[in-house]
């Protein structure tokens, strides 16, 4: 008998072991086991200067010496720490560890190795000195994958994990990412703020993907900015359907020319000729490769941000209704194929694709892969009954995705495509040349069409006609091709370029450089959108002029650093190669930085965005009090710029006194410096520093009290309306009670006021600021024209009876209470026409209120 410590990455795919073994505790096959669960990494890399023995962490926290860098990785103790937020994940594990025999690395497969680094790092901090087993699973979909990987798993000790290749890998890959992200990153800031830019007085981000990505976009828009459209003229012949003929141009051709005269004269030596077929060959076209999440980006761009899409299909994951979203696979094994292959048809029907389209059983050799990890993304087994119920739970995005997957993966039951390549030339001049393909049999098209991961101009649109017999000559004009906007999918055919990352990778890095998701709420977006189109913001244009020609800017070295982890993989002895590339990469690119840095100054783009990314400004002196140099802001937080009188009173232990205007009224701030411990909210460590303090003056606009439904004490304006509540209104509404009073409102007029004391919330910017104050009750709804409803999220709305003149239906309010679209007539002018109505309860007013309403679309 073996106790088990079931160890999996996050609490969703906890909750589906414990369905599938039968529940978070119990026996399998004889051998007691526990289910526990972390919530992604619960632990990261300290600091470098508390990875260093103590006579060297001076200089491993010493920004200001570019001399340091690059740092010795043989310095480093490469010791981690429990995330702040993730501590309780750590405690429930270790609370867990007694009395089993084997802990069990259950985490994802990924092909990083990142899910055996995120497992093996928590095995180390705990001191566990049993064994480990790490079972690996091509996704947790199946009840008889996560079984089947019990019964085989790989055994260890913890001296033994060093000579796991996949492991190293990842340790390997964080490794290299560590130092060449944590040192440039330093190298650029530094060199930055020598030149004036400060970045609003925080670091610059420096890593291998999103520099690059920062970077092509940069380069791709100066490029887009300095295109000069120069028109060229040449002749062309046309057929009467549109076929165009024409010469294959090499730089020096006289034939195309940048004087429209000088075209139109050469037009005089051609005339009408006849179209001469050279070949007809039918040709074949095989369904494209499964789709990943990067393609999902590309194809959704226009509709939804990178991180709905990647939030959206790992909430499906999570339900287990599409594959697994990491993967680096674009084929499945035969053994995949099969097993979904029986359900093809009711995917087919719920994604309404014609199933007759599916008579192509035998799987090809392009989607057929020997072993896997996960296998290419694709629907499960689990077929949800239709896309109004996937929609109803995951949004429009949900409905979208599941709809592209599935018909991604039907696509590859469906014959192939076949059309007609048709060539021809002119009689009398051979050398103008055309080729045509002609469709002949859609087939998978009708399912899937590739071309919308193409660029917009690159889309065909299959409207091509026969060759006519005979062909005219005209003056055909054109341009120098300008550079392709940097659009997502842009970015994406770059990444795929170099192999670079799995598709949730390259999502989740676009999301980070646009700052958008909750893991990111405290980056400085590199990148924003404008009307689909990527541009760099301050923050990247510091970052693109200062690591442009950098090893990080380039595809390159993560090309190259793939190969070496390979390598690693295949070999752990040599995973110290890591250290070498890091070391030179560091190096090439600190003095590729030195060199650009100048650079920042003189650039009209860096001027214009990142001119204002100004540092805090600060003045220092040593302070009376605590005989300590000190550097507090300049500016007060109540908005008060002391003067260079009032600094040094205050570093003499002396209070200020100023004026400030606060909502209309001036108030007298008194301020001074002072000793403050303050907890930092990323590492919840407390700092203590010398900083300013105020006096503020006695609010007397304001009432305090104890709320006694909350029994908490809560402040609110003492007048509303220009009524001044009275000492028993003010005992009411701290109890919690209603009162009524006759004010006077905006236009002067008097009305009488009935409510209560609510806490209320007002966006100031991006700020929400939280308060206590009087409220009027709302309006009763007059039932006789509203209907009330209490909606799908549980609260109420009301809207009107009669909607376009028509009155809504019992069985109607009732599908419009769900949540739930409908067709419904109405009767206009011209008589009867039918519309899709969907309940809005967020509809928007001209951006001036919000209101229960519907989104409407004309049906036939």
């Amino acid at each position: 008998m073996t106790r088990l410590l079931i160890l999996n990455e996050k609490q969703s795919q906890a909750e589906k072991f414990a369905d599938y073994l039968g529940g978070m505790s119990g026996v399998f096959e004889g051998n007691p086991y526990d289910i526990v669960y972390a919530a992604g990494h619960l632990l990261q890399l300290k600091s470098p200067s508390e990875m260093v023995s103590p006579e060297l962490a001076a200089k491993y926290a010493d920004w200001q010496n570019l001399d340091n860098f690059p740092w010795n990785p043989l310095d480093l103790s490469w010791s981690k720490s429990v995330i702040s937020s993730k501590k309780r994940y750590i405690t429930n594990i270790k609370n867990n560890l007694a009395g089993h025999d084997v802990i069990v690395i259950a985490s994802d497969n990924d092909p990083t190795g990142e899910g055996d680094l995120l497992g093996w790092e928590i095995v180390d901090y705990l001191d566990w000195k049993k064994e480990v087993w790490r079972i690996r699973f091509k996704g947790d979909d199946s009840a008889n994958y996560v079984i089947d990987s019990l019964h085989k798993p790989e055994k260890a000790t913890v001296d033994e994990q060093d000579s796991q290749g996949i492991l190293v890998k990842g340790k390997s890959r964080q490794k290299f990412d560590f130092l060449t992200g944590l040192e440039e990153s330093r190298i650029a800031t530094k060199l930055a703020r020598e030149q004036g830019f400060s970045n609003k007085g925080k670091a610059l981000s420096i890593g291998r993907l999103q520099t690059y990505i920062t970077c092509l976009v940069d380069a791709q828009n100066r490029a887009r900015e300095a295109y000069i459209k120069k028109p060229f003229y040449e002749i062309r012949y046309k057929d009467a359907n549109g076929n165009t003929f024409k010469r294959d141009y090499q730089d020096g051709d006289t034939w195309r020319f940048s004087d429209k005269n000088l075209a139109s004269q050469d037009l005089t030596n051609y005339s009408q000729d006849q179209v001469i077929v050279d070949s007809t060959v039918e040709k074949r076209k095989q369904p494209p490769k499964l789709v990943n999440l990067a393609d999902l980006g590309k194809i959704f761009q226009k509709e939804y941000t990178t991180e709905q899409v990647t939030d959206t299909y790992q909430k499906m994951y999570d339900d287990k209704i599409v594959s697994y979203p990491r993967t680096e696979d674009n084929a499945i094994t035969i053994d995949d194929f099969n097993e979904l292959l029986p359900y093809a048809e009711k995917i087919a029907t719920v994604v309404g694709v014609d199933s007759q389209l599916l008579s192509h059983k035998e799987p090809r050799k392009k989607f057929i892969i020997k072993s896997e990890d996960h296998g290419a993304n694709r629907p499960t087994k689990l077929i949800p009954q239709s896309l109004d119920d996937i929609e109803e739970k995951y949004g429009k995005c949900g409905r979208d995705i599941y709809e592209r997957v599935a018909k991604s993966y039907l696509a590859m039951l469906a014959e192939d495509y076949v059309y007609t390549q048709v060539k021809a030339h002119i009689e009398s001049h051979p050398e103008f040349t055309s080729t045509i393909n002609v469709p002949k049999e859609q087939n998978y098209k009708l399912i899937f069409n590739e071309d919308d991961l193409l660029n917009e101009d690159q889309q065909s649109e299959n409207k091509v006609k026969n060759f006519a017999t005979n062909a005219n000559p005209e003056v055909y004009q054109g341009t120098n091709t300008p550079p392709t906007k940097p659009t997502l999918t842009f970015i994406l055919n770059n990444l795929d370029k170099w192999n670079l990352g799995t598709g949730a990778t390259k999502m989740q890095t676009i999301s980070k450089l646009q700052g958008i998701g909750k893991e990111n709420k405290n980056v400085i977006p590199q990148l924003k959108v404008v009307k689909g189109v990527f541009e760099v913001t301050g923050t990247g244009a510091l970052v693109a002029c200062l690591a442009k020609d950098t090893y990080l800017s380039s595809g390159k070295i993560t090309k190259r650093l793939q190969d070496i982890l390979n390598e690693i993989k295949a070999d752990p002895t040599k995973q110290d190669m890591v250290y070498s590339v890091a070391t030179k990469t560091i190096e090439h690119d600190k003095a590729v930085m030195i060199k650009n840095a100048p650079l920042l100054k003189q650039d009209a783009q860096v001027k214009k965005l990142a001119g204002d990314l100004k540092a805090i400004e600060r003045f220092s002196g040593i302070f009376s009090q605590t005989n300590e140099t000190v550097n507090p802001p300049v500016t007060i937080f109540d908005g008060h710029k002391t003067t260079e009188t009032e600094q040094q009173e205050a570093l003499a232990g002396k209070k200020i006194t100023y004026s400030i205007e606060k909502f209309g009224k001036e108030e007298q701030h008194t301020a001074y410096l002072a000793k403050q411990t303050y907890k930092n909210n990323k590492t919840g460590k407390e700092v203590t520093r010398v900083s300013w303090k105020v006096e503020f003056p006695e609010d007397t606009d304001h009432i305090k009290g104890i709320y006694k439904p909350l029994d908490k004490e809560i402040k609110f304006k003492k007048e509303y309306a220009q009524h001044v509540f009275s000492e028993g209104e003010i005992t009411n509404l701290l109890a919690g009670e209603e009162i009524s009073f006759e004010g006077i409102d905006k236009r002067g007029k008097s009305f009488t006021a009935t409510g209560k004391l609510v806490e209320q919330e007002l966006k100031e910017g991006r700020r929400k600021i939280r308060f206590w104050g009087f409220r009027i009750n709302p309006k009763p709804v007059d039932t006789n024209v509203y209907v009330v409803i209490t909606y799908k999220d549980g609260k109420e709305y009301h809207f009107k009876k009669i909607y376009r003149g028509h009155r809504w239906t019992p069985e109607e309010i009732k599908k419009i209470a769900a949540g739930k679209k409908q067709i419904v007539a109405f009767n206009g002018r011209k008589g009867t026409y039918r519309m899709e109505i969907k309940p809005n309860p967020n509809k928007d007013y001209k951006g001036k209120f919000k209101y229960f309403g519907f989104d409407e679309k004309f049906v036939k």
